[in-house]
């Protein structure tokens, strides 16, 4: 059976045919809508144009000035690198707005998110990028509205943002903005008595819940190298943790690794020797935050990167997946989606063409979707396609089998989400 393009989908899969070459040419240029898996589909570029927003090559930072955010929108801005660097990501809202950004690369995966490293309630955060296109999210925290600027530039160029008092500079001289270092002189709450090593093998690790502003800093050591899992949970107060080794050098930190708690997992084992965990709170300083070091699971942690979406599950019967069979040319179904938890589905494809998904709230939802293919490649990611919070993914697919992750943004959501799915394929 074929089908013919409908409108929706006519832009995005033109060139499918040999004899659309052409359109098929035009489909190689970096569009926003191709860029970071649909994030950047209401973009704009930094510097104005592709080859202007390239910051290894640009003079001067590139700054998006006086940009309106309506409640519960964003707006995005665009930028590559042609070489691997240190950048610092900014907004600086205007008139007591509290930004939130976003860092998604390419492929739409979520790089890094801040709050309030700006100071006072700006976003700011510096990391290392390969080359590549990314794209750069701001929105106001909990959905408020706010007029913001946006920056993004290398670290010897000029900020937006004051950063934190907290800030120093580290031995490489990249600026760290945060909480202090937890130096040995730091004082910190010891975890455990003694070395950790008989708990963690025990397989409870140590626990402990008070909140940030009493306790900033917990001490620890271990006697032999440990592979270990740090958390900090409790939504409200939105942890952000940062971990450092006996010198008081930052080894690791993480925001929202699930919802807005936090996680560092060291695969590796890490040496014997004295380790600090500092902490600060993106939300209520005041309520207590539960701190956990544990052994690191592998099986476990394999089994999150799964419920999240951030990774394919084997199709060998050990993980649940809903099997579609072979994808018709159009199908609709409803589904109750739990929070973060992914639900998956796998489906099959005989022939070359093209895949429209759309996942769209019926209640209570932020739909995002996830596109694998068999081999747990991800060929497309979104989140919030065409100015609301439904989510629609358009690629190209040849023929075999695919799975599908849907979940809510975050766990605040647990409503149904509508996935409809069309295929198309090349006329002949």
């Amino acid at each position: 059976m074929k089908f013919t393009l409908s409108a929706l989908a006519t832009t995005a899969i033109v060139g499918l045919t040999a004899g659309m070459g052409q359109a098929q040419t035009s489909l190689l240029q970096p569009t926003p809508d191709m860029i970071c898996g649909g994030v950047g589909e209401a973009g704009q570029w930094m510097g104005g144009t592709p080859e202007a927003s390239d910051i290894a090559t640009a003079t001067d930072p590139l700054t998006l000035t006086g940009l309106p955010i309506a409640l519960e929108g964003n707006t995005v801005g665009i930028f590559s690198l042609s070489s691997a660097m240190d950048v610092r990501v900014e907004a600086q809202p205007a008139g007591g707005g509290d930004s939130v950004i976003e860092l998604y690369d390419d492929g739409g995966t979520l790089v890094l998110t801040d709050d309030d490293s700006g100071g006072g309630w700006a976003s700011r955060a510096e990391t290392q990028l390969q080359p590549g296109n990314y794209c750069l999210l701001a929105r106001g925290y909990a959905g408020g509205d706010l007029v913001t600027d946006m920056r993004v530039g290398r670290l010897e160029h000029e900020t937006i943002t004051a950063g934190l008092a907290g800030g120093f500079f580290g031995d490489d001289d990249s600026y760290f903005v945060g909480i202090d270092a937890c130096t040995p002189e730091t004082e910190a709450t010891p975890l455990g008595n003694g070395p950790l090593d008989a708990q963690l093998a025990e397989g409870g690790g140590v626990s402990v819940a008070n909140t940030i502003s009493g306790v900033p800093y917990y001490r620890f050591t271990l006697a032999s190298p440990q592979a270990i899992s740090i958390t900090a949970e409790n939504p409200q107060a939105d942890p952000y943790i940062y971990f450092f080794d006996g010198t008081g050098a930052l080894m690791a930190e993480n925001d929202d690794y699930q919802s807005l708690n936090s996680r560092i997992n060291f695969t590796a084992p890490l040496p014997a020797g004295d380790y600090c965990i500092g902490m600060r709170a993106l939300g209520n300083p005041n309520l207590p935050v539960t701190v956990s070091v544990t052994g690191y699971d592998a099986a476990a942690a394999l089994a999150e990167l799964y419920d999240r979406g951030d990774a394919a599950p084997p199709m060998d019967g050990s993980y649940p997946i809903i099997d579609l069979g072979l994808l018709p040319g159009r199908s609709v179904r409803d589904a109750q989606i739990s929070g973060q938890r992914a639900t998956w589905y796998v489906f099959e494809v005989d022939q070359h063409g093209a895949i429209v998904i759309d996942a769209v709230e019926v209640t209570d939802s932020d739909p995002l979707i996830i596109l694998f293919n068999d081999l747990g490649q991800e060929i497309a990611f979104n989140d919030d396609s065409g100015g609301t919070l439904n989510s629609q993914i358009t690629a190209r697919v040849q023929a075999g089998r695919y799975l599908l992750a849907v979940r809510q943004y975050s766990d605040n959501y647990q409503g149904i989400i509508r996935i409809a799915t069309e295929r198309f394929v090349p006329a002949p």
